[in-house]
């Protein structure tokens, strides 16, 4: 049994009130401290996960509970600061967390140190029947090093045997007014320093009125894209983990479809100068997201050849390895530079101002539905076109262009879906979804291909491969270039039902309802 001890009421009176009844005897105070751990989209706390690890006087331990308490937790020797759940040593918390953390990196939610002063209830013959333990709690919130006292936490240390005397300590609480603590420590610990759990997402959730003008719903889409991307800033430049860059890359492809998407809603000048530097930011972060999908597929390449081959492909690994520091080191200095700061200061600075009332854009004061059902129902018009030209043979900048448009008619889906019906907008992304998947692998087998060649070319040029790695190279070639066309080959039933009557149906019924008569679906 854990109680909190409300503010106001002291523990000495609490204790005095125990000792009307029952004698007590103190032991020596402890001091503990808990660093709470969790990757930074909160997948532990998503998947009703709590993991600490404790620093005891002697040794450490990872301790993996549940937040709703259903099963006991699991423990393990954390063999050094948690970092990646992969790097853990073998255990029953590793295994557990392993899945569910993946490629992101455990990092700190949460510091509490406690300071515990222990209490033995004795009976007449001076034997301890219970314990009750009193956790005196400071916790730092580790991203801003804010400090906060915790509520004192009474807590009930049950011994064998002595049931009875246990009960009579938890009535003499209850008389005292306490409330059993109804949340787990951890959540105990963020609510002391104002930190909200599972807070950070990086998926479209946006609640939109369709009646507001469009100029004030795009700068609300444009600011949630934006505080997405700066979210992921900090962790890109440190490089904490490889879906920092990969989240930030994702914002900045949306903030550039936002820009070039909902037309005529904001000031063209803004608009063009804007897609011109987020399209410098997709740049400038591109090379080490290449590398990084390289190495995180590297062990997948390696076993895809045959085994005499395999370790002939290690030193395109060192190479790899070799460069990436260097093309981080760029990455960050870009994320510091001046114009990045100008681009993002730039777009804060619109749209923190208000909306002008006489705007000059002609949809900028249109109720925003109308305006989504434009954008939404062109761009369908347009993947139906481009896919419908697509055939067996047709060349891969075709299905390049149509898995750009598919993009952007998705972004747009998803950026207004809230205006329509969630299940049949839900089934429209989720179609969407599936033909992009086989597109992009389409398109990136191709362009790994073509990287690998470059790379084999650049790793001749410095003197750094011999023929074996070359050969191993080429059968990695290969082995894309084939997987690419099985992509193909999957591709096109997908891309049949897309463009089937039924689904084409669909956007129309959602988007161009007062064009439903003279469409060709």
């Amino acid at each position: 049994m854990e109680y909190l001890v409300p503010e106001g009421t002291s523990t000495a009176d609490i204790e005095a009130l125990i000792q009307q009844r029952r004698r007590l005897a103190e032991e020596p105070a402890e001091q503990s401290v808990r660093v709470f751990y969790d990757t930074f989209d909160w997948a532990l706390y998503s998947d009703g996960l709590a993991l600490e690890h404790r620093e005891g006087a002697t040794t450490d331990s990872l301790i993996l509970s549940e937040l709703k308490g259903k099963s006991d937790p699991l423990s393990q020797g954390p063999d050094g600061t948690p970092g990646f759940a992969a790097d853990l040593p073998a255990g029953p918390v590793r295994q557990r967390i392993l899945k569910v953390c993946g490629i992101r990196r455990l990092l700190p939610v949460a510091r509490v140190r406690t300071r515990t002063r222990g209490l033995r209830l004795l009976n007449d013959d001076d034997k301890t029947v219970a314990r009750l333990a009193i956790d005196e709690s400071r916790c730092t919130d580790p991203a801003t090093g804010r400090e906060a006292a915790m509520a004192v936490l009474l807590r009930v240390l049950p011994v064998r045997g002595y049931d009875q005397d246990q009960e009579h300590l938890v009535t003499l609480l209850d008389a005292a007014g306490l409330e059993p603590a109804k949340q787990p420590p951890l959540l105990q610990a963020l609510a002391a320093v104002g930190v909200d759990p599972g807070a950070y997402s990086s998926k479209l959730d946006y609640r939109l009125d369709p009646d507001e003008r469009a100029d004030n719903v795009t700068k609300s889409i444009l600011r949630g894209l934006l505080d997405t991307l700066l979210a992921n800033v900090e962790g890109t430049r440190a490089n904490l983990d490889t879906e920092f860059l990969h989240d930030l890359r994702v914002a900045t492809r949306r903030t550039r479809s936002a820009l070039a998407q909902i037309k005529d809603v904001l000031p063209e000048s803004l608009v063009e100068r804007h897609k011109a530097g987020f399209a410098w930011l997709q740049q400038v972060t591109g090379p080490v997201r290449d590398l990084d999908v390289y190495l995180l597929d590297f062990d997948v390449y390696q076993q895809s050849l045959p085994e005499a081959l395999q370790p002939h492909l290690n030193p395109l690994k060192e190479f790899l390895l070799a460069h990436y520091d260097e093309e981080q080191r760029r990455l960050a200095e870009a994320l510091r530079s001046s114009q990045f700061t100008s681009l993002i200061g730039d777009l804060q600075a619109f749209l923190d101002a208000p909306v002008p009332v006489d705007a000059s854009a002609p949809n900028a004061p249109r109720p925003i539905k109308a305006v989504a059902d434009e954008r939404i129902w062109r761009m369908a018009k347009r993947v139906r076109q481009e896919g419908r030209a697509i055939t067996d043979e047709s060349p891969p900048e075709d299905l390049h262009e149509l898995r750009k448009s598919c993009k952007k008619l998705r972004y747009l889906v998803e950026f207004f879906q809230s205006l329509y019906p969630d299940d049949d907008t839900r089934e429209l992304v989720k179609l969407s979804r599936n033909l992009l998947d086989l597109l992009g692998a389409f398109q990136d087998l191709e362009v790994q291909a073509d990287h690998l060649r470059d790379l084999a070319q650049r790793m001749r040029d410095e003197g750094r491969v011999e023929t074996d790695t070359l050969l191993a190279m080429g059968a990695l070639i290969g082995n894309l270039l084939t997987r690419q066309e099985q992509a193909r080959v999957k591709l096109m039933p997908v891309l049949d039902e897309y463009l089937g009557r039924d689904v084409q149906q669909r956007f129309r019924d959602l988007f161009a309802a007062e064009r439903r008569g003279g469409e060709d679906a």
